[in-house]
């Protein structure tokens, strides 16, 4: 399992590239919150030295959560997907975003199913 900081620059170092075969021009890291089924995606190009470097055995990825609209938006555990190239499945996984101060605000999050429209509390 991957642990994400919520609001800063992480670094992910990972095996994707481990006797790849393929030369992909990028990666898109999917992330699926398991509670909440949001996804958001994060596009990386291979040939920017600020947010990817490799070698023969893994290469790292530097997710910026620094900005506004960028950080995932709820703490928890993500199903990760990264695809090769945008298409080719090369990684799946967990990852678990965790906050950096203590905050007991909460987000309500209502079901879109209206057949049961239950209340599910998301820690902000």
């Amino acid at each position: 399992m991957l642990i994400l900081q919520k609001g800063i620059q992480n670094e992910l170092v990972l095996n994707i590239n481990n006797n790849s075969r393929t030369d992909y021009t990028g990666y898109t890291l999917t992330f699926t919150n398991v509670l909440s089924q949001e996804i958001k995606s994060y596009t990386i190009s291979t040939s920017n030295a600020q947010v990817y470097a490799s070698n023969d055995r893994y290469c790292e990825i530097i997710l910026n959560f620094q900005n506004a609209g960028q950080d995932l938006n709820y703490e928890g555990q993500y199903q990760l997907q990264i695809f090769g190239n945008g298409t080719q499945l090369v990684y799946t996984g967990m990852a678990r975003l965790d906050g950096t101060t203590e905050d007991n605000s909460f987000v309500e999050y209502i079901s879109a199913d209206e057949d049961n429209s239950n209340f599910i509390y998301i820690q902000d």
